[in-house]
């Protein structure tokens, strides 16, 4: 189980395949079993894929502080020195596109491109964006059989553990028992939860300032279109794509479509990616 110590924690990561760089980052309550179980045999084919677990996450450390966005996009910088990865394309999903996103601003010579999968950006999420983000999110927990008390309408922990739970799929990929045991010690023992409301890290500044050419992918049952919106508006150069009857979770309810749309997009000008500029 490869693991790399930097910025004082161990980060386990997996790498496979060959060519060009792809890192890709999974979300908050997630782990690397997330790509594993829908879309690395197939990226592996054309790309050197590097994954990893977030801190707290997966088989990386879990340290009781340190969640900032700050915290993450070091982390993965720290990875990448360690690996040798002078310059990549990124791909996040949910919370992962933050940290993508987050460290295009931070070292943009080290990015190629960005797919930004899903992804809901904290500063981008006004109230009233966000009560409509946790509207749609208690309404697909009701679709998968679980009724949302009404005073845990807004507790962002409560939704991430139910979401778990209602993926059987999903559970069954990461080990039920193991999976569950760490996301609830995740939030129970971790400030993240807090440093996540105080500390959005990225802002609609920062993000018209990204020059890497990024393609937005989203369900169109996304909870996150407010996000997608203003993505959208202020990303200087990017694309987008919707995903039929796609919710939070389509790359493991649609890995095939979402293998397609991150090829073509990233074998685009491909010979950029096989000759990458010098930082």
């Amino acid at each position: 189980m490869p693991k790399a110590f930097v910025n004082e924690i161990n980060i386990h990561y997996v790498q496979s395949g060959k060519g060009p760089h792809l890192v890709l980052i999974h979300g908050i309550a997630s782990n690397l079993g997330l790509w594993q179980l829908s879309i690395l045999p197939a990226l592996a084919e054309d790309f050197r894929v590097t994954m990893y677990d977030l801190r707290g996450h997966g088989y990386s450390d879990m340290p009781p502080t340190g969640y900032t966005p700050d915290h993450m996009v070091a982390d993965f910088g720290g990875l990448a020195d360690y690996l040798g990865i002078e310059r990549a394309s990124i791909l996040g999903h949910s919370y992962g596109g933050v940290v993508a996103l987050y460290y295009a601003v931070l070292h943009p010579e080290r990015v190629d491109k960005l797919i930004i999968a899903d992804t809901g950006v904290p500063a981008l999420e006004p109230r009233k964006g966000r009560e409509a983000v946790l509207l749609r999110w208690r309404e697909a927990l009701r679709r998968e059989g679980l009724e949302v008390p009404d005073e845990k309408a807004e507790d962002v922990v409560y939704l991430m553990e139910q979401t778990m739970r209602s993926r059987g799929r999903f559970r069954r990929g990461m080990g039920v028992q193991r999976s569950m045991a760490r996301v609830t010690r995740f939030f129970n023992t971790t400030s993240f939860s807090n440093e996540y409301r105080e500390n959005p890290g990225l802002t609609l500044e920062m993000i018209r300032q990204i020059q890497a050419p990024a393609l937005l992918i989203y369900g169109d049952r996304s909870p996150m279109t407010v996000s997608f919106q203003a993505l959208r508006e202020n990303l200087p150069n990017c694309k987008t794509t919707i995903i039929p009857d796609g919710g939070h979770l389509y790359p493991l309810d649609q890995p095939e479509t979402f293998v397609s749309h991150i090829k073509g997009f990233l074998q685009e000008h491909s010979s950029d990616l096989r000759n990458p500029r010098s930082p």
